[in-house]
């Protein structure tokens, strides 16, 4: 007699609770569900996938956790385990032990890092009719790239004649160029930007072609770009650009090995001739004509910090950590800048020091004419300028928090981008359950309630609001000459604030190459055979970089190490 169940389970994922069903029949393990959770899509739909496939398959939660999300793992193996077993129900596992082996391989071109440098370099070198293997050390792909949007300039590319028509033809390489100079304040260093400037066109066509993307225009056109140029994929999320492209890698004979830790590099002279690298089962040589490294930045790693980043919420990937710092010691490479961070202003604090970011809802507020106002309830910024000046004002108030104040004409439209942009609807509810007793502060109510609960001197904000609307009736902003376009009355009797704290995921620093993208010696000397590509590179976007930038570099960098490596390859 068949006999079915549906078990039900919650694990405390890093985001909240992950709500689960387990289906159970005769023994046997069927479906493993998930109903409710709150964690980064782009991540947990790789893990979860996969963990929910060796779950079926060794019939059993006595698994190996998915590399690169262990606490996640352990959680909902934890918890579905626990709930089977007081459901008394024996599962009949098929669970087998997994010897540790050692493989050698050899390639054309070996890539190191899964972001979207690395996948372009790979599908670059690919369609150049190498033969390329991508390792990736964790279990899922997309590093940094998958916590960002999809957003990135498209300077130059058919892409963005079909999307912007002849006003495509007011942007050209020199102005963007010239954009990433102004706002780095001369910081950047000149030959890498223009390698992505002049590249990032060609680049955006190829992989737009090669993995079947469709660009858009972007939903935001930030005043740091002196034309409209960005564009972004339709969820708006790199997630939809990593999966295509890996999809893409793979269908057309491109290999990807996950939970690939690079350990150590063989060399001979001024060349990587191989990797090693360690999973949970194998050991892997990999020995090729030519490297990619594109293994993403070191923002996770507190040893390698610099006092810039201190008092800063970190909200990239905890798998940043550097590693290619460790593995390449031992070559002695030059590099630059290692204490330099992009910072952006629009933070929430999820968890104690780590921030999620709010970037394309705030900047669509501000755009509906909401503002900024410190603990004083005073306005600190024009609130339609560039994001570095936005920066640089929260830095400079106590605690290094403001907040955006919002109607609720403005909250409603500020809400769908948080859920589009990895918020959850539970998430933000549990949010305002906190009623401003506890951080990330989201309250909702009167304008005296909402600076009650957010800690805001009441009076000072009932000034700033009424002095506000004054400026909006008259067209003119007499305290920050905001542009009269974004000045727009407070509607209602209902508010919304939301804090908004400085954070940096993204590391600016990094190897020193110049516009062949070879890595160099202290000496100056470079490596023959070893190209990098996206964060592991110092210097493109200077010490500040404009919005889409560090998509627009690791896309075109990814483009150009890999027709090199393909070039080098042949020799």
């Amino acid at each position: 007699m068949t006999e079915k169940k549906v078990i039900t389970a919650q694990a405390q994922g890093h985001n909240g609770p992950i709500d689960l069903e387990i289906g159970v029949e005769n023994q046997e393990i069927i479906n493993v569900d998930v109903k409710k959770h709150s964690e980064t899509k782009g991540i947990f739909n790789q893990v979860f996938s996969k963990l929910r496939n060796d779950i079926l398959d060794n019939q059993s939660f006595d698994i190996d956790a998915i590399s690169g999300a262990t606490v996640m793992s352990d959680a909902i193996l934890k918890s579905a385990k626990d709930a089977v077993e007081e459901a008394e129900v024996k599962i009949d596992s098929k669970k087998k032990d997994i010897p540790h082996v050692t493989e050698e391989l050899h390639t054309d071109v070996v890539v190191i890092g899964g972001g979207e440098a690395g996948l372009v370099a790979g599908c670059r070198a690919l369609k150049l009719g190498k033969k390329v293997i991508l390792v990736e050390k964790n279990g899922y792909l997309g590093g940094a790239t998958i916590l960002n949007g999809s957003n990135v300039t498209a300077t130059g590319s058919k892409v963005a004649k079909n999307i912007f028509g002849d006003e495509a033809d007011n942007d050209t390489p020199e102005k963007l160029a010239d954009d990433v100079r102004r706002e780095s304040k001369d910081t950047n260093v000149p030959e890498l930007t223009n390698l992505m400037a002049n590249n990032i066109g060609d680049a955006i066509d190829f992989i737009s072609e090669f993995a079947g993307l469709e660009y858009r225009k972007a939903q935001t056109q930030t005043p740091e770009h002196s034309v409209e140029r960005q564009v972004e994929l339709p969820t708006s999320s790199s997630y939809e650009f990593i999966t295509k492209v890996a999809k893409a890698f793979e269908e057309k004979g491109g290999q990807i090995l996950l939970d690939s830790r690079v350990e150590e590099v063989i060399t001979d002279g001024d060349k990587i001739t191989g990797i090693v690298t360690e999973g949970k089962h194998k050991t892997t040589k990999i020995f090729a004509s030519a490297v990619v490294l594109a293994s993403g930045g070191y923002g996770a790693n507190t040893k390698m910090r610099g006092p810039e980043s201190q008092g800063l919420y970190y909200y990239g990937p905890m798998t940043s950590t550097g590693d290619a710092y460790q593995f390449l010691a031992p070559l002695q490479l030059k590099t630059r800048n290692l204490g330099w961070y992009k910072v952006y202003p629009h933070g929430v604090e999820t968890e104690p020091g780590i921030a999620k970011l709010t970037t394309y809802a705030s900047k669509l507020a501000t755009d509906m004419g909401a503002i900024y106002v410190n603990t004083d309830g005073k306005r600190i910024v024009n609130e339609s300028d560039v994001y570095a000046e936005l920066r640089d004002a929260v830095l400079k108030q106590k605690d290094r928090v403001a907040f955006l104040v919002m109607d609720k004409r403005t909250w409603d439209e500020f809400y769908k981008l948080l859920v589009l942009h990895d918020f959850s609807e539970s998430e933000i509810a549990d949010y305002f359950a906190k009623d401003g007793k506890s951080n990330p502060i989201l309250v909702k109510g009167s304008l005296q309630e909402v600076a009650q609960k957010a800690g805001i001197d009441v009076a000072g904000l009932s000034e700033t609001v009424q002095k506000y609307n004054d400026y909006a009736k008259q067209g003119k902003d007499e305290e920050f000459g905001r542009d009269s376009k974004f000045l727009h009355e407070y509607e209602g009797d209902e508010f919304y604030i939301i804090e908004q704290r400085d954070r940096f995921a993204t590391t600016l620093g990094g190897f020193v190459t110049d516009a062949d993208l070879h890595l160099q010696f202290e000496n100056g000397n470079k490596l023959a055979n070893v190209v990098a590509a996206g964060e592991v590179i110092g210097g493109a976007n200077g010490h500040d970089s404009m919005p889409s930038m560090m998509n627009s570099w690791g896309i075109s960098s990814g483009f150009v190490a890999g027709k090199e490596a393909a070039e080098i390859s042949e020799n």
